[in-house]
């Protein structure tokens, strides 16, 4: 089928979403971006190495606290973080900027022995060259949630969810604050509240089948056809699993395609919507995140789930335009994305 989303409807559904409060629980992950003059490297002589000698330093909200950013960013009236965090530099420079993102952190907790997950991005530069990234620093936690903090996750969550129209549920870490105590309690309290929760996993989008799920094309294969080779999944493959899938829970699947858009399953009926058409060059980092905010925040608005994924996709457009950043998307951008495109 087909589904058009016209321009006073879009405005309609942007306009609701200032009235609306949304949660986001998952990995929040600090981003830095190191940039590295190389002209000015010269060669060690104890390791007999060249160094990186660092001239420049950003930070940015990454992993779930970039799927909160772009909640912020689309104009949600309130957005509160839920997420564990270590006590050192990079959790006290994660909350500045949530904090400046006029990201709730009441539901950020910090556990002694845990770091803040960190991704450090070197950027190689020099006169007249394109930067290079360098090899990725990661900071990660190899042990899960003590029960304590467990316990406290779920405890602050519960009592945040009355004022929350939906919770966005951000897995991103193989070891991160999604334990199976948390995800079990999730599941509880989904059952008392009704209202949306979406799930974006990496690795255990099957743990969360009464939920929304919205995983990629990989990820949607990977869960769906264990068996079969990734390629040799096909679309006919995705939309009829999806539609299973939906029949089964009562909720809506949504499978992102990248470029190609999205499959959206919903009571009993799957389409296919496009995507948007963007010219190089592009940059697709970010771009589930700000699929995932878009979608989660137009549902909880009253959008029908079609709707929701055509705002979607109009979002995650105008990330990837956005070069060398893990960008957000702002209404007027979305507005300005759906007038110049073809696909609507």
């Amino acid at each position: 089928m087909t589904f058009k989303l016209s321009r006073p409807r879009l405005e309609q559904i942007l306009q609701a979403m200032q009235n609306i409060t949304l949660g986001v629980l998952g990995d929040f992950t600090l981003d830095g971006y190191w940039y590295a003059d190389m002209e000015q490297s010269q060669l060690s002589r104890e390791t007999a190495t060249f160094p990186r000698p660092i001239v420049r330093e950003t930070y940015s909200l990454g992993g779930a606290a970039n799927a909160a950013w772009n909640l912020s960013a689309l104009g949600v009236g309130g957005v509160i973080g839920f997420s564990v965090i270590g006590d050192d530099w990079r959790g006290k420079i994660l909350c500045d900027l949530l904090a400046d993102a006029s990201i709730q952190t009441g539901g950020i907790l910090s556990q002694a022995d845990r770091q803040t997950p960190f991704y450090g991005k070197v950027i190689l530069t020099a006169t007249g060259r394109h930067a290079q990234e360098d090899a990725r620093l990661d900071f990660i936690n190899q042990q899960p949630l003590s029960a304590q903090t467990e316990q406290a996750l779920l405890g602050v969550l519960e009592t945040s969810l009355v004022e929350l129209d939906g919770l966005m549920i951000a897995d991103y870490q193989p070891v991160g604050v999604i334990t199976d105590r948390v995800r079990r309690g999730l599941l509880e309290l989904a059952g008392d509240h009704k209202k949306p929760f979406v799930v974006d996993s990496r690795e255990r989008a099957g743990d969360f089948c009464q939920l929304i799920l919205k995983p990629n094309d990989t990820e949607a294969a990977r869960l769906f056809f264990p068996q079969r080779k990734i390629a040799a999944v096909t679309l006919a493959d995705l939309s009829t699993a999806a539609l299973q899938q939906n029949r089964q829970s009562g909720q809506p699947v949504i499978i992102t395609l990248g470029e190609r858009g999205c499959l959206v399953a919903v009571d009993g009926e799957c389409a296919h919507l496009p995507g948007v058409k963007v010219p190089p060059p592009v940059d697709s980092v970010g771009a589930g995140d700000a699929f995932l905010a878009a979608f989660t925040s137009a549902l909880a608005s009253g959008a029908h789930p079609f709707e929701a994924a055509c705002l979607a996709n109009l979002a995650a457009a105008v990330t990837i335009t956005k070069i060398g950043v893990t960008g957000t998307a702002s209404p007027a951008e979305i507005i300005s994305m759906f007038e110049g495109s073809s696909s609507f």
